[in-house]
């Protein structure tokens, strides 16, 4: 009487609805079955063979021929598997099982009788149950094996479909980040570029009235200044920030412009808390701010006036402050005459609320209100950010 151990199985591709192939292992049911069954047999021959000293031919063509038959009772067997994969659970289980105890049967029958008719030996069938469990067992495990390493396969291709998915939703996510960015640079681009033409605009038109006064000489010196301001901001293209002490170099270029135009009857006053003079501020805030002082405040006032800028740190932020001594209109008719610059100062205002807007989002903010100089303050209030944090 023989013996048996496990073989190895089976069918490690998958037969999911996807027909998934695993791209490591490729399908191996082959390899597994040759060797499993092979197997079999040198444990079979090891362990009943030779301890029984069962050397002739008869009974080592009986282990070969009964991994032979095995071998081929596993085909439909692994059929039967295929076509009851996506069966319910339950009902899988039943089916599969009684399958496999059906062909263990069989097996144990074929072996036994081929046993007999290779060896001689007659009278073995009162121990067919030796010959039955074995089978049973062996036939069980390939079983077992077979739905085990499907699982495995099955397992590890969700693991594949989710972590594809995953690096999808990065990429996807990714992309997104970048078309927000490239958007907000646009736009901050745009906006940027919205204030060379207009500082450009207006002091053309004092160059202009310069000359129309015969005043050459101040009218070559702006042109120069401007030349100067115009390499300034084309060194400095493509920084959306800058840190406040680079902003107020830009604008002493600005004012030098402007000095030409008002001499003395322009004061300008700095006051800047070195505490955040290297952190960030957007590129040319403040020309615009200064700009729109000189236009509503200075330029229309016989005795000119003083503009001063400050900023300090405040909380986890910036305050930047531009002033000025407003005119004399404006004066006489209060408060409300002195705000309604805010209000209708153009592109100067707008263009730094939504430089603000697209930098800080609500972390920003523009406001104004009465400057104890006597005329118009606008305030401005962002985070305290390295400038490198940029980079």
């Amino acid at each position: 009487m023989t013996s048996s151990t496990p073989a190895m199985p089976l069918d490690t591709a998958t037969e999911s609805p996807v027909h998934w192939r695993n791209p490591l292992t490729g399908n191996l049911f082959w390899p597994l079955q040759v060797m499993g069954w092979l197997g079999l047999s040198i444990i079979t021959y090891l362990s009943l063979s030779l301890p029984y000293n069962q050397f002739e031919l008869s009974y080592l063509a009986h282990n070969a021929t009964q991994s032979l038959l095995g071998m081929l009772l596993t085909l439909p067997l692994r059929y039967c598997y295929q076509r009851i994969w996506h069966w319910p659970v339950w009902r899988r289980v039943v089916v599969a099982l009684a399958a496999a105890l059906l062909l263990s049967a069989l097996w144990a029958v074929m072996r036994l009788v081929i046993f007999m008719a290779l060896t001689g030996e007659t009278g073995l069938w009162p121990d067919f149950g030796g010959w039955l469990f074995p089978s049973i067992f062996v036939f069980v495990t390939w079983a077992a094996l077979y739905h085990g390493i499907k699982y495995y396969q099955l397992l590890q291709r969700q693991r594949q479909t989710l972590l594809e998915y995953e690096l999808r939703q990065r990429r996807e996510a990714m992309d997104m980040i970048i078309a927000k960015s490239e958007t907000r640079d646009a736009q901050l681009k745009l906006l940027r570029y919205q204030l060379n033409p207009h500082f450009l605009f207006n002091t053309l038109n004092s160059v202009t009235a310069l000359i129309a006064a015969e005043r050459h000489d101040d009218a070559k010196s702006m042109l120069a200044k401007l030349s100067a301001f115009l390499r300034f901001s084309l060194d400095s293209d493509g920084k959306y920030v800058v840190s406040l002490s680079e902003e107020c170099d830009a604008l002493e270029l600005y004012l030098d412009i402007e000095r030409v135009r008002f001499a003395d009857r322009l004061e300008v006053e700095f006051s800047i808390d070195p505490a955040v003079s290297q952190l960030a501020v957007p590129s040319f805030l403040l020309q615009p701010l200064v700009e729109n002082s000189i236009k509503h405040a200075i330029g229309r006032s016989e005795e000119g006036g003083k503009i001063r800028v400050s900023a300090q740190a405040i909380d986890q932020g910036i305050q930047i402050r531009v002033e000025d001594t407003g005119n004399a209109e404006a004066a006489s008719r209060g408060d409300s005459a002195v705000l309604e610059k805010v209000d209708g100062a153009g592109v100067g205002l707008r263009n730094t609320r939504e430089r603000l807007k697209n930098l800080y989002g609500d972390s920003g903010d523009v406001s104004s209100s009465r400057s104890e100089l006597g005329g118009l303050q606008i305030n401005i209030t962002m985070p305290a950010v390295e400038v490198l944090q940029y980079g």
